[in-house]
């Protein structure tokens, strides 16, 4: 079986593609593949929902102080 110089080209192409969308989908994904293996499974969302709302409550404060 013969394969030419242009196929070798084109494989090591894909494997590199491969390697580097499997990279991608994994930095994508670290927090939910990090949280797998976390022994806590606190909910964070509700904390950072909490603290925006800190966040949104402090900065209408300063606006209306301005206004006065």
């Amino acid at each position: 079986m013969y394969l030419d110089p242009g196929f070798g080209g084109m494989l090591v192409q894909v494997i590199i593609a491969i390697v580097a969308v499997a990279g991608g989908v994994l930095f994508s994904f670290r927090k939910k593949i990090k949280g797998l293996f976390s022994k806590s499974k606190e909910d964070t969302s509700a904390v950072n929902t909490a603290n925006m709302q800190d966040t949104t409550d402090d900065a209408i404060d300063m606006i209306d102080e301005d206004k006065k």
